[in-house]
């Protein structure tokens, strides 16, 4: 049985600004060797990864997504805020979420997941927490200096997203990072 990794996702269009900051990070942190930034070019907000997914089942998850998108209209989200996942002491993820998350994103996303779901792809048990990786921290030479850059990004609007489609991809793990292949974009509304 032939697989594709994939998941479903929202795509953001790149401004001048998210580059610049995570730009800013890459200069101010170089002394950070085990730091992998996201090509900020294929920034995107999962919606729900799929992961090893066979071949055959690809047209119905398609099929499924559609009918949820048709359900839902657009809308706007503003990526104006950052944080961590781990914690002070040991930081995994620094990421670019929203201090105004559209009520309308949550909608989509649980009547993804229940499509999904309907579909035997379950849903995992933690919460939805919308993000944007900026990096993945795998250790840091000197934490305290790292927190300092980090708790000094300027809070304010990064990126702007005016959500009309889902895309639905397919990932391919790469020593540099992964690339992603477009399957189908799905429009809402």
């Amino acid at each position: 049985m032939k697989t594709k990794r994939t998941f479903l996702a929202i795509s953001i269009p790149c401004s001048t600004e998210f580059p610049a900051m995570v730009e800013r990070l890459k200069k101010n942190l170089q002394h950070e060797h085990y730091i992998n930034y996201v090509k900020t070019n294929q920034i995107h907000l999962t919606l729900k990864f799929v992961g090893d997914t066979p071949e055959e089942d690809i047209p119905a998850i398609i099929d499924a997504c559609q009918k949820v998108a048709k359900k839902h209209q657009p809308f706007t989200m503003d990526f104006d805020r950052t944080g961590f996942f781990g914690s002070n002491n040991v930081p995994r993820v620094l990421w670019l979420g929203m201090n105004n998350q559209p009520k309308a994103l949550f909608d989509l996303e649980k009547d993804l997941l229940d499509a999904f779901d309907d579909l035997g792809y379950l849903r995992d048990r933690q919460n939805f927490v919308p993000h944007l990786t900026v990096c993945r921290i795998k250790q840091l030479v000197d934490k305290q200096f790292f927190l300092q850059i980090c708790n000094s990004i300027e809070q304010k609007t990064y990126l702007h997203a005016d959500v009309k489609e889902l895309v639905y991809f397919q990932s391919f793990l790469q020593p540099s990072g992964p690339i992603y292949k477009v399957l189908k974009k799905i429009p809402l509304g």
